[in-house]
């Protein structure tokens, strides 16, 4: 059973996991715009591109993509990327036909008695894929995204 993680956002990522085990971390693929006013991205295409290395419509894979709300403090234009980010996430697994499923932070971090810190749970996910490529903690987000794609698999899957 393939499962897929995504973490939206331009510093997101996407864990594809089968059977629980380890097949890949990627970064968000994102469209480079500029730089000051101008904001980068997510590439919808290349996420499309991206998913459809690990499978096809006709084989049953299962996506969780991380429900994010805004919190306080968060200037317009980052909330406003943030919602970008989850619809393209969205779109780009509705266009490739796999089962789609949300999560907030709060109930897959529970699952792995994990707390909101983002490098306890980099380490854990080492932990469990000892080769992934998790080790730097700009890693963060991989990790994530594997981690949401093993709560799929274990709530749903296993």
């Amino acid at each position: 059973m393939i499962t897929i993680g995504i973490d939206p956002g331009l510093t997101g990522a996407i864990g594809v996991l089968n059977d629980g085990h380890f097949v890949a971390v990627e970064d968000m693929p994102i469209i480079v715009k500029g730089n000051g006013k101008v904001k980068n991205e997510v590439d919808v295409s290349g996420t499309i591109r991206l998913l459809r290395q690990y499978g096809e419509p006709s084989e049953y894979i299962s996506c969780v993509i991380e429900r994010v709300n805004a919190r306080p403090n968060q200037g317009v234009s980052t909330i406003f990327s943030l919602g970008d980010s989850f619809g393209c996430a969205r779109s780009a697994v509705s266009a490739c036909r796999f089962e789609l499923r949300y999560v907030t932070p709060q109930v897959w971090k529970k699952h792995f008695k994990l707390s909101s810190d983002k490098e306890q749970c980099r380490a854990y996910a080492v932990k469990l894929w000892p080769d992934a490529p998790l080790h730097l903690k700009k890693h963060q987000d991989r990790a994530e995204a594997l981690l949401m794609s093993k709560w799929l698999y274990d709530t749903f899957y296993d």
